[in-house]
């Protein structure tokens, strides 16, 4: 107890550790073990340290879930730093999975950059000032099917109830590639390949399902956009689609909002695993992605695809920013 008065003396003056040691004739670790355990009122500013449990508390907590409503973070650093909050950064980690608050997980977020604000922006512009016309729009993408869904498909179901794959487990199920297109009163026969889709078989997919298509208007007066993945610019690729006169252009990067052809993957997705549906084999995933993009109605895509105006505008009116699309 004696030790323990001059420990606190000590430090109540300002000195470190290893000074307050040395002054005293004991080890670090006593000076350690004794700094701990301080209630000291009238320690420095620098010494003020509080325990995990007492840095953040529920007023904290209540900022950090209004600051997560109004705005939307990536990363705990960034959230940290937005409220000004003390501490380390592994600290409100901690406090953050103690209250099951996801950032990742939860709220995924594209990572923006001011330049693809300005890219989206610039696009938008130009586009509007062109006269565009959503009816001469075609949008194609590429999508890996798996044999079972995401979770949310299969929430109706006990976790005992639900059936497992029997070849393989929940995380590592059967996968097949897609590609599909779609326009004002067309959409194209569904390209499937196991594995996923490269930049020739893009190409390959592109060409077989659009050059050979009956659509009106026809293709020769409508334009192809496609999102910034790096196969679909291949400099050994790109004159192929070319030569098939195909008049494609590309939507800028971290631009989903812009392609209404997300939307019917969603379509395409809760027909697919409708029922808790899980497939076992190959086989029988390629035969239901078939028959599910089948069953989508035109009238659907019809829609989504003249949305495309709108969602230009909200774009251009947001100067860039993300939409509600």
């Amino acid at each position: 107890m004696q030790c323990f008065a001059k420990i606190q003396r000590e430090r109540r003056k300002g000195k470190g550790r290893n000074e307050t040691a040395r002054s005293l004739h004991v080890s670090v670790n006593t000076v350690t073990k004794y700094t701990n355990t301080l209630i000291v009122d009238e320690r420095p500013g620098w010494m003020n340290r509080k325990g995990q449990s007492q840095l953040y508390t529920g007023k904290t907590l209540k900022k950090v879930q209004i600051e997560i409503k109004n705005k939307t973070y990536c990363s705990a650093i960034q959230l940290k730093k937005a409220l000004k909050l003390p501490g380390s950064d592994r600290s409100f980690q901690r406090f953050l999975i103690a209250n099951k608050i996801g950032l990742h997980k939860h709220r995924r977020v594209p990572h923006f950059q001011p330049h693809h604000i300005q890219n989206r922006y610039n696009f938008a512009k130009e586009t509007i000032s062109k006269g565009f016309l959503p009816e001469l729009c075609l949008f194609d993408d590429e999508k890996t099917v798996r044999g079972r869904g995401p979770d949310k498909y299969y929430r109706s179901l006990r976790e005992e109830n639900t059936p497992q794959p029997e070849s393989k487990s929940r995380a590592h199920p059967n996968t097949v590639g897609i590609w599909g297109c779609v326009g004002v009163g067309f959409k194209s026969k569904l390209f499937v390949t196991d594995g996923t889709i490269d930049g020739a078989t893009y190409t390959d997919a592109v060409i077989n399902g659009l050059s050979k298509a009956k659509m009106d208007p026809p293709l020769d007066t409508r334009v192809l956009l496609s999102d910034n993945a790096g196969w679909h610019k291949k400099r050994d690729e790109m004159p192929r689609i070319e030569r098939a006169n195909i008049k494609q252009k590309f939507l800028p990067p971290l631009s989903s909002d812009l392609n209404p052809i997300e939307h019917v993957w969603a379509l395409l997705s809760s027909k697919l695993y409708e029922n808790c549906a899980i497939y076992d084999t190959v086989d029988s995933l390629r035969k239901a992605v078939i028959k599910a993009w089948n069953s989508i109605p035109q009238e659907s895509i019809d829609n989504l695809v003249l949305s495309y105006g709108d969602r230009l505008l909200e774009c251009y009116s947001r100067e860039g920013k993300m939409t509600k699309y």
